[in-house]
């Protein structure tokens, strides 16, 4: 169950955009997007060119050396674009996601902006080191095993998962620990999460909206795995434990009074 809502849940969250007609949310992370998509490709040619194995082969061979320019541009601007967007979009998606979990319980739970604002950019820094040692295992598993594609694949995908569900546990104030460890106390969750956000990102232009959407669809699973862990009154995201009604106290049946033996108090007659 759980593998099944996290894997539909970014798909969710497009539906729930358009059906609630939030696109408005969009307008400008889309702007943003292919502002920094434009950025990431021209920063990345422009490195490129300077490299002697990419000069060299434009010099000599100019079919092969813009085949390998063209390659190498289109791989690098799509890791720059991958790592900055979540970063660009933060505020906006956080918008969006106070949004959904005020349609669905009446009001959003708030963390403090400056507060807020100060984690986000230390979580945001500790992420993107994260980043560069995946990267790095990613490349030393495929130059000694020739695996590193799929571990790759796998990382990015617990990436994605990590993007999505940062922001209601934001929310909430959880550490950058708490949400790693709410990440690995949902297993199937997170992986459902992770395969489906990936699929997402594959469909050809969704890129511009995927974070978005993956940020409302984590927020509804969230919102559905608060709601269950708040009927099994077991801690929730954060360390505070989830609400639960207080029972009701059974009403005490009133106690009998003793009935006094027959002719007590009695006066007597002399």
């Amino acid at each position: 169950m759980g593998f099944i809502r996290g894997f539909l849940a970014p798909f969710r969250g497009g539906i729930y955009v358009a059906r609630r007609g939030l696109w408005t949310y969009l307008i400008l992370p889309v702007l943003l997007d292919l502002a920094l998509g434009v950025a990431a490709l021209y920063g990345a040619q422009h490195y490129l060119r300077q490299e002697a194995f990419v000069a060299e082969p434009l010099a000599h061979n100019p079919v092969i050396g813009w085949l390998i320019l063209i390659g190498l541009t289109l791989l690098a601007g799509a890791v720059i674009f991958l790592v900055f967007q979540p970063l660009l979009l933060a505020v906006f998606a956080d918008r969006l996601c106070g949004r959904v979990e005020k349609n669905e319980k009446g009001i959003a739970v708030e963390a403090p902006f400056f507060a807020s604002t100060g984690l986000a950019i230390v979580h945001g820094l500790l992420k993107l080191v994260l980043y560069a040692i995946a990267l790095v295992i990613g490349l030393a598993l495929t130059a000694v095993t020739g695996v590193g594609s799929l571990v790759g694949v796998g990382l990015a995908a617990l990436f994605l998962a990590y993007d999505g569900f940062d922001y209601p546990l934001a929310r909430r104030g959880a550490s950058f620990g708490a949400k790693w460890s709410y990440l690995m106390r949902h297993p199937a969750q997170t992986i459902g999460f992770g395969m489906g956000a990936t699929l997402l990102y594959l469909v050809p232009f969704a890129f511009l909206v995927a974070p978005p959407f993956a940020a409302v669809g984590a927020t509804l699973a969230f919102l559905d795995a608060e709601a269950k862990a708040a009927r099994k009154g077991v801690p929730a995201a954060g360390g505070q434990m989830a609400e639960k009604k207080p029972a009701e106290k059974k009403a005490e049946k009133p106690t009998a009074e003793p009935v006094p033996p027959a002719g007590a108090g009695a006066g007597t007659t002399t």
